[in-house]
């Protein structure tokens, strides 16, 4: 009698602290403010750990982890913070990057130089263990049993090596003969030049990746490769030319469509435009506006996009007269679309995510006045309200607001 209620109690712990769905449906998510590391759940607000100098909040699949990084270069170190028992761990210190969670389980993968490792949270006494060297990025496989991992060109005396992409398994460690090799990238030409990728994300029913190939760094400012690979290697395909930015190119949550911020030159407010791939016909569809250009952008659902728009501006137009972008609903089969909201003129309304119940949230900055927040829509129609308020702003524009927030997604 007595072991059975010991064991009543446990069960009853167990199911207060696992973050449920009806919460998650709420809205859920991990932010940086200037004095910490802080947790919205629905309407509640918590602060999570105190300190300067965090980033890069990042939910585990299963909600109960949040990854974060503290100070910065060679100081930097990468924590773990436990939602459930509320303690949080040390994983690494020094030159790390690329935190990624598995897609199930409670693995957490980074970089270190051009090492991957990867590190079993569950484990208390676990320490992080090395899986291959000469990465360049990756990204999990679905099955949370490897990773995809691109080489990075090396500059010869007759040109750059093309970039290769390989399956490496997670225990791996730097046993070469368990990396199998996907696919070789085309080698350097008139048409294509990359000496890296992005992460990959996977679609059409985890048969196929999707990444963005990149040129140097002066080019990768102008002009990058959209590209579709197969899980096999057998399918290369070439789909569009954009920026280098991977939250410019999503999958959609259960169709074979891909949508992604189509065109080149290095001015975000002029000549982007939201356009999906559809793996049946191969073509892309443009669903810009004209004399707008389109930005951040999230399914709402298989149907529906929601993007951050603007009206189209170029260097010659002054500063105070640039126009600062608004979210739009897109409806993907009619391929009409309305606004939804209607920002102040030096307010910017951009990065929009999805919430599991359907409910849109978004960051409105005022970039004269330091200010950043986070608002709310529970659908369409509703009336916005202030979710977040006071969320810091990205130490470095490069990581954007990535680096401040992470609205959690039930993976």
């Amino acid at each position: 009698m007595k072991r059975l209620t010991i064991l009543l109690v446990c069960m009853l712990i167990i199911i207060m602290n696992v973050p449920s769905h009806s919460k998650a449906a709420e809205g859920k998510a991990a932010f940086i403010r200037k004095d910490g590391l802080w947790l919205k759940d629905g309407d509640v607000e918590r602060r999570l750990v105190e300190g300067t100098k965090l980033s890069h909040p990042k939910f585990s699949s299963d909600g109960m982890y949040i990854s974060y990084m503290s100070g910065e270069g060679a100081a930097k170190e990468l924590w773990v913070y436990n939602r459930v028992t509320r303690l949080k761990r040390k994983v690494f210190t020094g030159d790390v990057e690329m935190p990624r969670w598995s897609p199930g389980g409670q693995l957490l993968a980074f970089k270190s130089g051009s090492v991957l490792n990867v590190i079993n949270v569950s484990k208390p006494a676990s320490s992080f263990q090395n899986v291959t060297l000469g990465a360049g990025n990756y990204s999990w496989t679905p099955d949370s049993k490897g990773f995809v991992v691109s080489s990075s060109a090396n500059l010869l005396p007759d040109g750059w090596t093309p970039v290769q992409i390989f399956t490496v398994p997670a225990d791996t460690k730097g046993d070469l003969k368990k990396v199998k090799k996907i696919t070789t990238l085309p080698e350097m030409s008139e048409s294509f030049f990359a000496i890296g990728t992005t992460q990959f994300k996977w679609g059409m029913k985890n048969s196929v990746f999707a990444f963005i190939a990149c040129p140097t760094a002066s080019m990768s400012a102008d002009s990058n490769t959209l590209m579709i690979v197969s899980k096999n290697g057998s399918t290369t395909k070439m789909i569009a030319n954009m920026l280098n930015n991977s939250n410019w190119f999503h999958w959609s949550l259960k169709t074979e469509r891909l949508a992604y911020i189509k065109g080149i030159g290095r001015l975000i407010s002029e000549n982007k435009r939201l356009t999906v791939w559809d793996s049946r016909s191969g073509k892309g569809v443009d669903l810009g506006f004209h004399g707008y250009a389109d930005g951040d952008f999230t399914w709402r659902s298989d149907r529906e996009i929601v993007v951050s728009r603007q009206i189209e501006w170029g260097w010659e137009v002054t500063e105070e007269k640039r126009s600062k972008p608004f979210l739009a609903l897109v409806d993907t089969t009619t391929r009409s679309a309305k606004r939804l909201t209607q920002p102040v003129k030096i307010a910017a309304d951009e990065y929009p995510k999805t919430l599991p119940n359907g409910g849109i949230v978004w960051v409105r900055s005022v970039e004269s006045f330091n200010q950043s927040k986070v608002m709310k829509k529970v659908d369409p129609e509703s009336k916005e309200t202030v979710w977040i308020d006071k969320l810091a702003k990205p130490a470095e524009e490069y990581y954007g607001w990535p680096s401040v927030l992470d609205v959690y997604q039930v993976r």
